[in-house]
């Protein structure tokens, strides 16, 4: 934890300073339970992130500055004593308060981001931090430390010319024919030149970074062993060795992205030949005969835990063994060498490795026992061992055996690294080596190479693209040459004759491209290049509707230049940051959203071969902490020069669509151009749900409800649905706890619509909660096409889209008839206190408007929630499964009231009583208040009862918990909107709260193009009227099934829809409040089901008296059926009506049709049929009158009631050439299995 305690000093120079002061309040959470704490499920105090492989809580905020450097300074510091004893801190607590700060930029914006451990132990107690005042001084004349940045190349060498991409795969030297050459397209061999960046992993920090596009690669020209003459040259392979310069012992690092090492092969330009270095006089002090080596042996066959860059090899179970032969490289038997073992062990109990050399035992690995069964912890304990051997023979055989108590113990070797002596010997055609000149006293070396011939070339390949020639001399079967280097250098020796020169792979011609030279763009698009298609449709619509610039490249291209061929994530994360640095240097930040289409793979190397790695992720070192081990997006788009790998801020917002098809891209492609349409304006644009998990001391459902109640404060126009677990009935089964009537309030909300829902809680890959509330089965059910929401998750791995099984966050995202269009969601195991501070933030911006008065897109909202949240590897967790550039739907306009029943409400309104009439009338405005006269439309006014307290019921033990609710629904109306004004009435029901208190009206206002959304709450309800009303009629029924025309007794399918036409003098009581007053409806007399209907009753068009109830019924059994409806009038009489009959599930098309006809660019195709709400494989032909098939498109569809949705058909798009004229066009649609089809024909005509 030290580093943690580190103090970041932030140094300056000090001019004319600018000061602020910001006192803050630490809120503690008081641990009235007395159970022990654990930091997954928040508490000690408000906005606690937990930092540190310990998971201790800090304080953090994060601080706006206009400099860009600041100092900082803790005063006013009020403690008060810790006494909650279900908390360990660490024995290491200093007497002084310790903090940190840590500057960085976001989108341009300067932060500083404070992080304060608030405990001190002073007088032999521990103290907590209650209060204290920040001091933050920066100074605009400041001079920040660190790079200037980095100067990008203004183009790609790969501009012009002829490319061909080659790739080897093993450190040493290659050679290249002149006549493979001409083959490749060359007739001038002698003038090729080869370009290329190495194979290692590029630098995860930004400044690290050297080259940005590839470099010209020195060759060495000759003849090989059949005379011909060659490109030889040299590769460094992808697997990198360091040595330690104090232990002198050298270590390898794999590649986590690539096997292969590429280069390029070119005729522009003059090739860069190796030059010989010039001669080193004066006599040598030493010879070098011997030189450090290294061989390892490592099997990456699997990821312990799905997660992380790291990678083992052979498993071992109880008593198992494994004997690994290992060739060394012509070693030194006569000198020690010193071999490292490394493993992981899963074990509830310790357990050891014994290490065998050639039979002889040289040491034990002990592993410390792993907790098994708690899913927060380390999954395996990792240890490596050292010993120090003489080598019997050149190969050796490591036996490894595990001892363990337990059978369901194991262990993984992880690898073997030995390090030894070689004698600096010609033992093949090609030999690497390394040494350096200067030891101790000694400045010049002579080294000594044996068993040799004159043709024999040394390179100092230490670094590759500056490869000189050593000069030589030859005498007696030994090369000798000087070195006064004072570093280890890098050499290779090889036989330009020599039989086993290895040639490297054709990989294909690269065509010239330029991102160097490309035009700044708001909006980049990488996609694999099965989904182009897609992408360019995305593009297109983005220019076309949101005036956007956007780039759409495919990762080769990218790797291509900025990460020499490599499928690395730092050469995307490259190519993102120069479009980002050259956008400030323009002063406009021009890139702002970058989106990746493609799904990723925990596997980037495929080495299990599943091909899931469609574009790269950046994963975390750590492969053995369920906590600490991450996916991460954040990596691409983290662009300043002193951020890179897991440490920053995001500067831009970045989505990404998981599709591992085209179908799937397209699916998503479908959903975001659907969302933006005038057919799904709707009431759902005004509702947010809040869905809270049960148990551990209500934690998730209060932090629902914290943000709900913000939501009521901050938005009031909106409707907040709480769907919270404790408040409904547990019921005990086979299969667990379960609550049936949460998934049912869940899928009603869905089907009804939200525009967001957020679900605080447990979960998994496949379900949300303990109880399973939802599962993949239901959300492929959903069927809310035209009602999607964005979904926000802060639960564990709900979203897992880097797993090989497809997460249950993805089959929400590319269910093609639901579900929603997109997910701010996890992707690993978090925890619950800094998914809260995250969450917090997304919806502190997430209706926030632009400076031009528009919705924030999605990725402006993630980006800015994270960068205000500081909540370490947690926030990583989190990523944007969706378009960054998607805008919220919430409507854009405002909903004004002007008078309540003749009363101006500036002035103040009478108090509504029951059964009164009560008129309102106002006005719809823009955002800014204005009233919009050009508006005609309708509105929805929605009059709620007051708060009303809600109780939980404390299932299995719970502590209840209470929390308020406003959704008792007086009166739900649809009236007239003419040039802006609207005006309706309604009859208050007998059935309220007469307890007075305030109300709340809250409207959505609509027309074709544009919706509206508004509240008033100034009002109050409550008492009775003194005017006597006589009536003693219930409400009339009329009840149908999927259409007015239907015939009681009449023939419908298993899925069908309840129509009831509803009218009363008085009007309908939906208020719910009233014991026994709701609207039912009760199937086949089965009255321990009864369905409540009084959320789905719409009154008419200028009409409280009268409305309509569309409910969804489905899964209905073949056969007779009967279904009465009861409702009430708000004088509290009732009326009942049942209607008959007969389910018989079959399909039938009632007709199919084509808009527009005649047509040009586009037609869209709809068909009516008798199985409501229920999905479709859908099969569109489109045949010429000759019967020749012109086209034919595959597509699930869905329907809402017995009208699907509809099929775009663009025949340009899809490469049909159409002639003007006459066609045939057929839809056959098929589900569980039946089958039905309609024709029609269309006119084609030019535009």
């Amino acid at each position: 934890m030290r580093r943690l305690f580190l103090f970041l000093a932030v140094f300056f120079l000090t001019t004319s300073a600018r000061a602020i002061d910001y006192q803050r309040t630490i809120v503690w959470v008081p641990n009235d339970s007395g159970q022990v704490y654990e930091s997954r499920f928040g508490g000690l105090f408000e906005g606690a992130v937990f930092l540190g492989a310990g998971k201790l809580p800090f304080w953090s905020e994060n601080f706006e500055l206009q400099s860009g450097i600041a100092e900082l300074a803790i005063t006013n510091t009020l403690f008060e004593p810790f006494s909650d004893i279900s908390f360990q801190l660490p024995d290491t607590i200093g007497t002084e308060l310790k903090y940190s700060t840590e500057t960085g930029t976001s989108a341009g914006k300067s932060f500083i981001r404070v992080t304060v451990f608030p405990f001190v132990k002073r007088n032999n107690q521990i103290l907590k931090l209650k209060q204290f005042t920040l001091k933050i001084t920066e100074n605009s004349n400041l001079q920040k430390s660190g790079a200037a940045g980095y100067l990008w190349k203004p183009t790609s060498v790969l501009g012009s010319g002829k490319w061909t991409k080659i790739r080897t795969i093993n450190k040493g030297i290659y050679k290249i024919t002149y006549d493979q050459l001409k083959a490749w397209g060359y007739s001038s061999p002698e003038k090729v030149s080869l370009y290329g960046n190495g194979g290692f992993m590029m630098p995860l920090l930004n400044r690290d970074l050297q080259v940005d596009d590839i470099l010209i690669y020195p060759v060495w020209k000759g003849k090989d062993n059949a005379g011909k003459d060659c490109l030889f040259f040299y590769s460094s392979g992808n697997i990198s060795q360091t040595r330690n310069s104090e232990t002198g012992m050298i270590t390898h690092q794999q590649n986590y992205y690539s096997t292969e090492t590429y280069f390029y092969l070119t005729d522009q330009g003059t090739p860069l030949l190796i030059e010989k270095a010039a001669e080193i006089g004066g006599s040598a002090g030493r010879q070098v005969t011997s030189y450090p080596n290294y061989t390892f042996y490592e099997k990456e066959l699997l990821n312990l835990i799905s997660s992380g860059s790291q990678w083992f090899g052979e498993r071992f179970m109880q008593g198992s063994a494994h004997s690994i032969n290992i060739l060394l490289d012509n070693p030194d038997l006569t000198k020690p060498a010193s071999i490292v073992v490394s493993a992981a062990a899963r074990s509830s109990a310790a357990s050891s490795m014994n290490v065998l050399l050639n039979a002889k035992s040289i040491g034990t690995i002990s592993f410390q026992p792993t907790a098994v069964s708690d899913v927060t912890s380390y999954y395996a304990n990792e240890k490596s061992i050292d010993f120090t051997e003489t080598l019997p023979t050149k190969t050796i055989v490591m036996r490894l055996t595990y001892n363990a108590s337990n059978g369901t113990s194991e262990a993984w070797l992880n690898y073997i690294g030995i390090n030894y002596q070689s004698p600096l010997s010609m033992s093949s055609d090609v030999v690497n080596f390394r040494g350096r000149g200067v030891d101790g006293t000694i400045t010049i070396s002579e080294f000594v190479i044996s068993n040799t011939t004159s043709g024999v070339i040394i390179l100092n390949v230490t670094n590759p693209h500056q490869t000189v020639e050593m000069p030589a001399a030859f005498s007696n079967g030994q090369l000798k040459f000087k070195s006064n280097s004072s570093v280890f250098n890098e050499y290779v020796a090889f036989n330009p004759s020599g039989t086993n020169i290895p040639v490297p792979e054709l990989v294909g011609e690269v065509a010239n491209q330029n991102l160097h030279q490309s035009d700044l763009a708001e909006m980049i698009i990488v996609s694999h290049p099965d989904f182009l298609s897609v992408a360019n449709e995305l593009a297109d619509f983005r220019r076309t509707n949101d005036q956007m610039t956007v780039q759409v490249v495919t990762p080769e291209i990218v790797y291509n230049e900025f990460s020499g061929g490599l499928p690395d994530p730092a050469g995307i994360r490259n190519y993102f940051r120069m479009c980002y640095d050259r956008g400030k240097l323009s002063g406009k930040n021009t890139l702002k959203y970058v989106l990746l289409i493609g799904d990723g793979s925990f596997d980037n190397r495929n080495i299990l071969g599943k091909n899931l790695n469609i574009l790269p992720t950046y994963q975390s070192p750590n492969s053995l902490s369920p906590t600490e081990s991450f996916v991460s997006d954040d990596f691409f788009v983290m662009l300043d020069d002193n951020e890179g790998g897991s440490s920053g801020i995001i500067d831009l917002g970045i989505g990404r669509i998981p599709a591992k098809t085209l179908d799937e891209a397209e699916i998503v492609l479908d959903k975001i151009k659907n969302y933006q349409k005038e057919e799904t304006i709707g009431n759902w644009r005004n509702v947010v749900t809040f869905i809270g998990d049960d148990g551990d001391n209500s934690t998730h459902m209060d932090q629902a409800d914290r943000l709900a109640n913000y939501m009521n404060k901050t938005y009031p126009a909106f409707f907040t649905d709480k769907i919270y677990f404790d408040a409904y009935r547990q019921l005990s089964t086979s299969g667990g706890e379960k609550y049936p009537d949460v998934t049912a309030a869940i899928t009603n909300r869905v089907k009804q619509g939200t525009l967001l829902m957020n679900y605080i809680g447990h979960a998994n890959e496949k379900n949300l909660a303990d109880e399973n509330v939802v599962d993949v089965g239901i959300i492929n059910s959903w069927n809310n096409y035209k009602r999607l929401p964005v979904f926000v998750t802060a639960t564990c791995e709900f979203s897992r889209f880097d797993s090989n099984e497809k997460s249950a966050g993805e089959h929400f995202l590319f269910n093609p008839i639901g579900g929603g269009v997109g997910l701010f969601s996890t992707t690993r195991l978090v925890f619950s206190g800094a998914n809260f501070v995250l969450t917090d933030q997304f919806f502190r911006h997430v209706f926030q408007k632009d400076e031009n008065g528009n919705n924030l897109r999605l990725g402006d909202v993630m980006r800015l929630a994270k960068s205000k949240a500081n909540t370490g590897i947690n926030q990583l967790n989190f990523t944007l499964l969706a378009d960054p550039a998607l805008r919220m739907a919430n409507p854009a306009l405002q909903v004004k009231t002007t008078s309540i029943n003749g009363k101006d409400v500036e002035t103040g309104v009478d108090t509504i009583r029951t059964l009164s009439v009560v008129t309102i009338k106002g006005f719809v405005a823009d955002s800014k208040g204005a009233k919009l006269t050009s508006f005609n439309g309708e509105i929805i006014p929605t009059v709620y009862d007051k708060v009303m307290p809600v109780k939980t019921l404390g299932n299995a033990g719970e502590e209840q918990m209470d929390y308020t609710v406003q959704n008792s629904i007086i009166y739900r109306g649809l009236a007239s909107v003419k040039n802006g004004e609207f005006e309706f009435s309604f009859f208050v029901p007998k059935d309220i709260s007469y307890k007075l208190d305030k109300g709340k009206i809250l409207y959505y206002a609509y027309n074709k193009t544009s919706d509206a959304q508004g509240y008033f709450d100034g009002f109050y309800l409550g008492g009775s009227t003194s005017t006597a009303i006589t009536d003693s009629q219930g409400p009339t029924i009329d009840l149908f099934l999927n259409s007015e025309s239907f015939k009681d007794g009449g023939r419908v399918s298993a899925s069908s829809v309840l129509i009831a036409n509803i009218s009363d003098i008085t009007g309908i009581n939906t208020a719910g409040i009233g014991i026994g007053h709701d609207i039912t409806a009760v199937l086949n007399d089965d009255y321990s089901n009864i369905m409540v209907l009084n959320d789905y009753f719409q009154s008419g068009l200028d009409k409280y008296n009268e409305g309509t109830i569309v409910f969804p019924l489905s899964n209905l059994p073949e056969g007779n059926h009967t279904l009465k409806v009861k409702v009430w009038d708000v004088l509290n009489n009732s009326s009942e009506k049942e209607i008959h009959f007969v389910v018989k599930d079959d399909l039938r098309i009632e007709s199919v049709l084509c808009y527009p006809n005649p047509m040009s660019e586009q037609a869209n195709f709809v068909f009516t049929h008798n199985q409501p709400d229920e999905t479709f494989d859908v099969t569109l032909e489109v045949f010429q009158t000759s019967g020749t098939r012109v086209d034919m498109v595959q597509k699930k569809l869905g329907s809402q009631g017995t009208e699907s949705f509809s099929l775009e058909w663009t025949p340009t798009s899809r490469s049909v050439k159409m002639t003007p004229g006459v066609y045939i066009y057929r839809m056959t649609v098929t589900t569980d299995g039946k089958t039905s089809s309609g024709s029609g024909r269309l006119v084609y005509v030019y535009r």
